[in-house]
């Protein structure tokens, strides 16, 4: 059966689960939702999605949403079709990977959407806020260097995994104003640009609405749009 992945291709998580998709060729179809027009506040999403929030999943008459929840329902639905990089059934792999996605929310996530809102969705731009924010993530991107990239080529060992994808999806966010993240941290910069050459071409397929948006970006958007 195919699933249905309701996206907002600008939304971080969303591009992560739909580029999971695509890499592990588990048949699909993409519902696109406006998150900006607040579509996801819809009694026709929220009905479906409590939660109201992206990336949501269809499979049948079951719904379900949360980026993490989606990845380890696919990987248990589709478990002979996986390959066992992306979340490793050896109980020491798999749980390095769940450490880096207990990390992910605060530790990368919550940081790179603190300072992407600030220099982009805020009304007026505070520099002493954007600066706190730029330092914060910096501290964050020094942990990962530290932590999971010490000894390791991708964040959870030295094979590829669902972690990866989570993360570069929310670096790659910064594309759209430019800013340089990883101009003090050459590991992350090296991460980057190896998992940028593993997942290619699909890399750039999923980011092509990312790469086009900094000409189009909406000037009175609001900044809880993206987050809630």
């Amino acid at each position: 059966m195919t699933v249905q992945l309701y996206v907002d291709m600008r939304s971080q998580p969303c591009r992560a689960v739909v580029m999971f998709l695509k890499l592990t060729d588990i048949p699909h179809e993409l519902q696109y939702i406006d998150i900006f027009a607040g579509e996801h506040k819809k009694p026709e999403f929220a009905d479906k999605f409590p939660l109201q929030t992206l990336p949501g999943l269809k499979d049948g008459d079951f719904y379900l949403g949360e980026m993490v929840a989606i990845f380890h329902y696919l990987i248990a639905k589709y478990a002979n079709k996986i390959e066992d990089h992306w979340y490793p059934k050896d109980l020491e792999a798999r749980a390095r990977v769940d450490e880096y996605i207990a990390f992910h929310h605060t530790g990368t996530r919550g940081k790179c959407m603190a300072l992407f809102v600030a220099e982009v969705f805020a009304p007026a731009k505070d520099k002493e806020k954007i600066k706190t924010e730029a330092k914060n993530l910096k501290q964050g991107l020094d942990k990962i260097e530290t932590c999971f990239l010490k000894d390791n080529n991708f964040l959870c060992g030295n094979e590829i995994s669902i972690g990866d994808i989570m993360a570069v999806c929310e670096f790659m966010q910064f594309t759209v104003n430019g800013r340089d993240i990883f101009k003090d941290n050459p590991k992350m910069k090296g991460h980057m640009d190896r998992v940028k050459a593993r997942l290619q071409p699909t890399f750039d397929e999923i980011h092509a609405k990312i790469y086009a948006w900094g000409d189009s970006l909406p000037k009175d958007v609001s900044c809880r749009c993206l987050i809630m």
